[in-house]
């Protein structure tokens, strides 16, 4: 028996492809870089600073606030501490709500270049920033910027799209508000603000009700900023003032000449090239179309901070994830200009292809290194602790040196007080974490990085115990016999065989107290060691000694 014809009206027939300028393409291929990026979170290494961004979280949980700006966020993340894990553990939470307020940053550069664009483009946009290369790494980091950015391109959308009603308003006066006192450079993107309130004025015809919502809004947000900072700054458990950290920080915020941080801004430019020559070409396109004047305004002000790099100090790899945002919204027209000659599918193709070269080169062994040296560290020392370190990495203890970052030891170098010592001398600091390049360098007698007495400090206290840790200890070569100064008074163990502090002997294996101060040591037998604690060990396994973060 054969099977009959199917008639050729009812015969099923090949699903067809979305059209090449479908907003389907820009649409899976976001879904694809934010599934990238949901891997990156877990997998990724934490980056220096990120420990640091936590660390303040930690302090502030112990009842300890330091600054009044640019540090609301632990309030926001007051929760962290109390999740369970380690440091990395909670940076790594913490990530996954950056992830989110990535996502509220393309659905906000969706919504403004839609005001310009057809939505496949607007969707285009979007993808152009999320496959930045730095953006791809770095909009998810615990840092401020993912936070600032979503709250600045959540005001533009209002200002560009909402009705300026009451609502719409104290809404953008809000985010407008929150986002100044998560940092202070929301002030950069002030001529995008300018730019589509100059649109929305000029599209009702300059009405004087207008223009005074729109001064109300601005009026609204310093208003609530005022009111933040008020609360917030409180808690404050240190002397520093608002306006003063201000003042400071515009003394070193801009500059004239080569940029410190071109590197960086090459390797912008090379993995997201797409993305910076639609950027360049946008304002010819855009000044060149028969768009409205005030329309090309707005779309010059988005554009603007793309010349951000050439006199703004602070443009490491992070601050890509800030800047590119408003940027990417004007580069939509250049987009939707390259439609005439390539297909939206290929260009988005393109984006997808880089895009994954840069997710297929992370390095994912590092964070668990660095899980490794957080668990191991945290469990060696009671939670408050004092210690030194670079960058606050092990967030159940408590940093007693500020950040040893270039532009901070250029400060305490020309300030010229020693520091280290002056902590040593009031406050017992067992631990010193040899976690950076710099501190390793000062270890082994590079004299150019603190000043002597520091230094001298720091070498003469400190042993190797496991990896980048130094626990604080004396070695005694056999036969020694001369007076040490301790810095860190407290329990010591002797290891290695018989001890003689200040005239009487203590066995191997013996516990003693040492007061700060001078003391005379001896190791008549062999070759002995004092380690702090009460016979503190170090875990079986050895350390991996690789790379303890990632470069940018």
């Amino acid at each position: 028996m054969t099977a009959q014809a199917v008639p050729a009206d009812i015969a099923p027939r090949p699903a067809s492809l979305p059209g090449a300028n479908s907003a389907v393409w820009p649409t899976v291929a976001i879904g694809l870089l934010l599934a990238f990026q949901l891997s990156m979170v877990l997998t990724r290494s934490i980056n220096w600073d990120e420990f640091w961004f936590y660390y303040h979280v930690a302090d502030f949980a112990r009842g300890n606030l330091a600054q009044p700006l640019q540090s609301l966020h632990v309030r926001l993340f007051a929760w962290l501490p109390g999740m369970p894990g380690s440091g990395v553990d909670k940076i790594v939470t913490a990530r996954v709500v950056m992830l989110g307020c990535e996502v509220a940053t393309l659905a906000a550069i969706c919504a403004i270049a839609r005001r310009f664009v057809q939505p496949s483009v607007a969707l285009g946009a979007a993808l152009l920033y999320l496959s930045a290369g730095f953006v791809l790494q770095h909009g998810f980091a615990f840092r401020t910027d993912p936070m600032a950015t979503a709250t600045l391109m959540s005001a533009l959308a209002i200002l560009a799209r909402a009705r300026l009603a009451a609502l719409p308003l104290l809404a953008f006066a809000l985010l407008v508000a929150v986002a100044g006192m998560i940092t202070m450079k929301a002030v950069l993107f002030a001529p995008a603000f300018l730019g589509l309130a100059w649109l929305r004025w000029s599209e009702a015809r300059f009405a004087l009700a207008t223009a005074l919502r729109l001064a109300a809004a601005g009026l609204a947000a310093v208003a609530i900023f005022v009111a933040l900072y008020q609360w917030h700054s409180a808690a404050l458990t240190q002397a520093t003032g608002g306006a003063e950290m201000a003042a400071g920080a515009a003394g070193w915020m801009f500059f004239l000449g080569v940029p410190p941080y071109w590197q960086m801004g090459v390797k912008a430019v090379l993995t997201a090239p797409v993305l910076f020559l639609l950027a360049l070409a946008a304002p010819v396109i855009t000044w060149r179309s028969t768009r409205p004047v005030a329309e090309k305004w707005a779309l010059t002000g988005l554009w603007l901070p793309l010349l951000l790099p050439l006199f703004y100090t602070n443009t490491a790899a992070y601050f890509y994830a800030f800047m590119l945002a408003p940027v990417s919204v004007s580069a939509a027209l250049a987009l939707q200009a390259a439609l005439a000659r390539y297909s939206l599918r290929l260009i988005v193709g393109v984006l997808a292809v880089m895009a994954t070269g840069v997710f297929a080169l992370e390095d994912r062994a590092v964070i668990h290194r660095q899980r490794e040296l957080v668990e191991v560290t945290e469990a060696l020392l009671p939670s408050g602790t004092a210690y030194f370190d670079h960058n606050g990495m092990i967030p159940s203890l408590r940093k007693a040196n500020w950040l040893v970052t270039p532009a901070v030891l250029d400060a305490y170098r020309a300030g010229g007080v020693a520091s280290y010592r002056a902590t040593m001398e009031a406050e017992a600091v067992p631990l010193l974490l040899a976690n950076d390049e710099v501190i390793e360098a000062m270890l082994a007698g590079d004299d150019s990085v603190l000043l002597p007495v520091d230094a001298e400090a720091l070498r003469d206290n400190y042993l190797p115990f496991w990896g980048p840790i130094r626990l604080a200890g004396y070695a005694l070569p056999a036969g020694s016999d001369r007076l040490r100064e301790v810095l860190v008074p407290g329990s010591y163990t002797v290891l290695g065989g018989t001890a003689v502090i200040d005239g009487t002997a203590h066995p191997e294996g013996s516990l003693v107290t040492l007061s700060r101060g001078t003391h005379r040591i001896a190791a008549p037998a062999g070759a002995v060691r004092l380690q702090w604690g009460d016979h503190l060990a170090p875990p079986l396994r050895p350390w991996d000694d690789g790379a303890l973060y990632v470069g940018f």
